[in-house]
């Protein structure tokens, strides 16, 4: 999302400077290099109070070096401080970013990440929900009131997808080909996917899932698919950049989650490319998906329900595609990246590409 936004407010003529907090993931530091961004390195430790008065005292250092004029925060939970930062360094505008639902399950971890959204607050313009969905958990979950948040949906580039190709056929020799983009964390469900295609070979399936994406869950599921006995059918692929030729070889973009899902990039990117959805049935996926009417919501955490689902999408191939049709259309009217650039610009007190071009036209000031 950072680097979609960066390269949509080069060509307004902004210049984005993207502070780091840890050395790994690097995945995308060619990108941002290949953008010409900045790109300044915090490397903060993981553990002890200290890291939290460095995180003050280096955001106050960055806000002076480059007379800030606004901050957007990515991670919640590291913002407060943060903020504070920017703030005592004379930034006028600071926003961050909600991408999740609050985990309140977590118990302390949850108290404590809430006393860090309180903490935020009297610092912070806006807090930007990701989705109505978040929205209502901030609301909800953090205490805040409805004017402290918005909701701008994370936009993806349509330009990096070509039209979806003919529709599924009926009759196929080869395996189907499902597919499931996202990082490899709890908050994710692969251990429903992993089961579902369990389920799926017993019924005598001819399929290969390929999962796309890496974190600190690979190995665990890499365990699971072997004492499985799916080695042959499900792979780990791992981190990929090449989103677009990817979802273009798959007949079925399959997304299991929880409830802790924000929004699902990875599930705009299937609806932009044409692709058929099958997912879990949370707030997050109810909302993109339209209430089901752009693709099939199945119960979240069941196997036996996403394997059904599965299935039911790859016998009426024909209902599935209509639905991909309506969901690329929707996906390309809410999710774009211009629209999510612009809506953060406005908070940020950042102009529109039209406003900037009119004050070119016509300067507030006539040269003496």
């Amino acid at each position: 999302m950072a680097l979609v936004l960066c390269r949509e407010w080069l060509a307004q003529g902004v210049k984005p400077i993207v502070v780091i907090l840890h050395a790994q993931p690097a995945d995308l530091a060619p990108e941002f290099d290949a953008l010409g961004i900045e790109r300044i390195m915090l490397d903060i430790a993981k553990a002890g109070w200290s890291r939290y008065a460095l995180l003050v005292f280096r955001l106050f250092q960055l806000s002076r070096r480059f007379r800030a004029d606004a901050f957007l925060s990515m991670p919640l939970g590291w913002h407060a401080f943060m903020a504070i930062g920017a703030r005592l360094g004379g930034v006028g505008r600071v926003v961050a970013h909600v991408g999740n639902y609050p985990n309140t399950a977590s118990g302390r971890g949850f108290a404590k990440f809430r006393m860090l959204v309180q903490l935020g607050r009297p610092f912070t313009n806006r807090l930007i929900c990701c989705s109505r969905y978040v929205q209502q958990g901030a609301i909800e979950h953090f205490g805040l009131s409805a004017r402290e948040t918005a909701v701008i949906y994370n936009g993806v580039s349509r330009n990096d997808f070509a039209l979806p190709n003919a529709a599924m056929s009926v009759y196929s020799a080869r395996p189907w080909v499902l597919g499931m983009i996202a990082r490899l964390e709890k908050h994710k469900d692969h251990v429903t996917l992993i089961g579902a295609a369990r389920i799926l070979r017993n019924r005598g399936k001819n399929f290969v899932v390929k999962i796309v994406g890496d974190g600190s869950q690979r190995q665990a599921l890499q365990n699971l698919i072997e004492s499985s006995g799916l080695s042959d059918t499900v792979i780990l692929i791992g981190m990929r950049h090449d989103i677009p030729e990817i979802l273009s070889g798959l007949d079925l973009f399959i997304f299991s989650t929880t409830p802790d899902e924000g929004l699902g990039i990875a599930l705009v990117e299937a609806m932009l490319a044409g692709i058929p959805v099958v997912a879990s049935d949370v707030g997050a996926c109810r909302e993109v998906l339209n209430g089901g009417r752009h693709g099939l919501l199945v119960a979240a955490g069941n196997p036996d329900a996403l394997a059904d689902g599965i299935e039911n999408c790859l016998a009426a191939p024909l209902a599935a595609q209509a639905r991909a049709v309506h969901a690329r259309r929707d996906a390309i009217a809410k999710f774009s990246a211009q629209a999510m650039a612009r809506a953060y610009g406005e908070f940020l007190g950042i102009p529109s590409r039209d406003e900037t071009q009119a004050n070119e036209a016509y300067p507030a000031e006539l040269p003496a």
